[in-house]
């Protein structure tokens, strides 16, 4: 199999114009492809095929659109865009004829078509048999996930599994549940053909493998279980499927939550937690590459492009956190910091961006600190190589790949069909593997708060805040600083999250910088020395002489570096966790361990395009968004200096009718047999 990242991937040859030809021309042509002079050999299968996988990363499909325009605006992500937020259908405000729903429907159905051609022709050539097994199961897992595109986002729709002629354009839809059918079907027999073909035969996720088509199918299957086909005999099916993927040993949540991310941005596989990604590195020729509106962009930490920093990227940043998804990490209840105290979770900071890059001479980091204004931090542009997102300070490509199912979700769709099928007894074990590396201690234990023990006086800036010692390393904070004095450490990391880095006794935290005999120092450096804080008055070396101290005046007693006094210094401690910080409250009833279930998957899957198809499937969205937008209202989102006023009108124009998208009016005026969804 090719590597999809490291080839050209060809443009899908057979979008059009391959199914009527014979009808109209006597002679064969031989100058273009048609389905009689094509699919000849194995290498044209699989150039169909890769052509296909390409298109799923277009901007109208998930290299835009499907994680971002109708998915932005939830209780955990609200767009902070005005009209063209509208214009994206990410405020609630579209109708049948906005481009983008056509284009979900447009290129889903190209997809099929070409699926389509390709599964007729399957036969075809002259090649191993298991190669062409390879091809056609991955080719019926693709048609099966596009009409479950289809069917999630528009209900009844029809379902066409051959090549239709050219007058073939009143096309009856098919009910919802038997769309449901045909997918089970497509991706079973996927299943059978791919049993051989695993992530260890692939070597990467960028193609259907096995555990792919397993995890996915019980995707389809809790999906199925929910509203508004509310089939829930399909939650068995659920565990059947998450215990095909979980027991296969091929898949395990990487210990460091952070770096499943820095891995897609860095361009590594992942292939243990990520189970399938889509990938969008490279170009065939003639083909525009995707150069701005891709994964890390409208779904980004916001930053400008400049030609004068190298290291700069471009962001637009167009949804933000919501207050919601924020305070639903928990936090350190001894923090004295206020209002936003350090979360035990690590998965709050990293998706929650309280920071953003602000200027262009110099570039700088400038703090985000009211939670209705982060970023939405997932997909973090800053670790994209330097090559790719910055030629000259005129723009790269980015590319970073789009994670279509991970091994967590499979953990938290295993234990909501636990939880609904046995109760919550065996299901705490799935969702407490997933909260476990949430908060760093899959494999020992990290720090778990500072607590401060003298603020100290004097300061005119923030020390430095260092962790050592305890056996581990990688935990980093920083000093908050209010009328000279350090008020509280922000815990920014808990540790490096490696083997080896953990913590086993409680580490040192010094804060600042320590006196020296023989180092030089600056002027207007601060530094403690037995507990004292002195300022560089003269910039110079210090003797072996400690200084002595004067109130307010200089240490005539030093030579070289002149230290005059402040005050007394800071000082803190640290606490290690236990490991058992992260377990979901024990001897929780059947309906709370569900609603514990709604929250995690939102701590864990947030800004992956899955939570309103959630919301969804539980049959609360309009009753959520409803009471979300009060609660919002009350909790300072309307606020035009603080909040995201704009985010909130567009929660407020949720309706019964937002759970479908409207059919697209071209197709409706294409397809007489078409009936528009209820509300449209």
């Amino acid at each position: 199999m090719m590597n999809m990242k490291r080839i050209c991937i060809l443009a899908c040859i057979v979008i059009a114009g391959l199914t009527s030809c014979k009808k109209f021309l006597d002679t064969q042509p031989t100058d273009f492809y048609t389905t009689t002079n094509y699919y000849g050999t194995e290498a044209q299968l699989q150039q169909a095929l890769n052509g296909i996988y390409g298109d799923l990363m277009r901007p109208e499909l998930y290299g835009q659109v499907m994680g971002l325009n109708f998915v932005s605006t939830t209780d955990e992500v609200m767009s902070n865009r005005t009209a063209d937020g509208d214009a994206r259908g990410l405020r609630y405000n579209y109708d049948a004829s906005l481009v983008h729903i056509a284009n979900i429907w447009r290129y889903a159905y190209v997809g099929i078509n070409n699926l389509n051609s390709l599964l007729d022709n399957i036969d075809k050539p002259t090649m191993d048999a298991s190669r062409r097994n390879i091809i056609k199961g991955q080719a019926l897992f693709l048609r099966g996930f596009l009409y479950f595109i289809l069917t999630s986002n528009y209900g009844d729709v029809p379902v066409v599994l051959h090549t239709p002629a050219i007058n073939d354009v009143n096309i009856p839809q098919v009910k919802q549940a038997d769309v449901y059918v045909q997918i089970e079907k497509d991706m079973k027999e996927a299943e059978v053909l791919l049993k051989d073909y695993t992530i260890t035969q692939a070597k990467f996720n960028e193609v259907v493998t096995l555990t792919a088509v397993q995890a996915m199918l019980a995707r389809v299957y809790l999906y199925w279980a929910g509203y508004p086909q509310n089939n829930t005999a399909k939650y068995q099916d659920v565990i059947t499927y998450t215990d095909k993927v979980i027991l296969s040993g091929l898949h395990a949540l990487n210990p460091d939550y952070r770096q499943v991310f820095i891995n897609l941005a860095t361009d590594q596989y992942d292939v243990r937690e990520n189970i399938w990604e889509l990938g969008s590195l490279g170009a065939a020729a003639g083909v525009v590459n995707k150069s701005g509106k891709d994964i890390g962009n409208y779904v980004g930490i916001e930053a400008t492009l400049t030609a004068l920093d190298s290291t700069s990227y471009n962001s637009a940043a167009w949804v933000w956190a919501t207050k919601k998804l924020f305070d639903a990490y928990e936090t350190d209840p001894n923090s004295p910091l206020s209002p936003n105290k350090p979360s035990l979770d690590i998965r709050r900071d990293w998706n929650c961006a309280n920071y953003i890059y602000s200027g262009t001479n110099p570039r700088v980091k400038a703090a985000r600190p009211n939670p209705w204004q982060m970023c939405a931090g997932k997909f973090r542009r800053e670790y994209v190589p330097q090559a790719i997102r910055n030629t000259n300070g005129v723009g790269g490509t980015y590319n970073v790949n789009w994670t279509m199912i991970r091994h967590s979700d499979v953990l938290l769709m295993r234990a909501e069909a636990e939880n609904y099928v046995n109760g919550p007894t065996n299901a705490y074990n799935y969702v407490n593997q997933v909260r476990k590396r949430g908060y760093g201690l899959m494999n020992g234990n990290v720090v778990k708060s500072i607590t401060m023990v003298s603020t100290g006086d004097g300061y005119t800036k923030a020390p430095a805040v260092t962790i050592t010692g305890g056996g581990g390393n990688g935990a980093t904070g920083t000093a908050i600083l209010a009328s000279g004095k350090v008020t509280g450490i922000y815990l920014n990391s808990p540790g490096a999250l490696t083997l080896g880095s953990y913590y086993t006794t409680s580490p040192v935290v010094v804060i600042g910088t320590f006196w020296t005999p023989g180092a030089s120092y600056t002027t207007g450096t601060q530094v403690t020395n037995g507990g004292i804080l002195y300022t560089v008055t003269t910039a110079g070396t210090a003797t072996n002489t400690p200084p002595t101290h004067t109130t307010g005046a200089s240490d005539p007693a030093v030579t070289g570096a002149v230290f005059t006094y402040e005050g007394t210094a800071a000082t803190a401690t640290a606490t290690i966790t236990t490991g058992s910080e992260s377990d979901l409250a024990p001897g929780l009833s059947k309906d709370a361990f569900q609603l514990a279930i709604r929250d995690e998957r939102m701590r864990e899957l947030c800004f992956e395009a899955v939570r309103k198809a959630d919301l969804i499937r539980w049959g609360s969205f309009v009753s959520d968004m409803q009471n979300f937008a009060s609660w919002a209202t009350a909790n300072g989102a309307g606020v035009t200096s603080t909040g995201n006023p704009n985010g909130l009108q567009g929660v407020r124009n949720i309706s019964a009718r937002h759970v479908m998208l409207p059919k697209p009016t071209y197709e409706l005026n294409l397809n007489r047999l078409l009936t528009q969804n209820a509300g449209w």
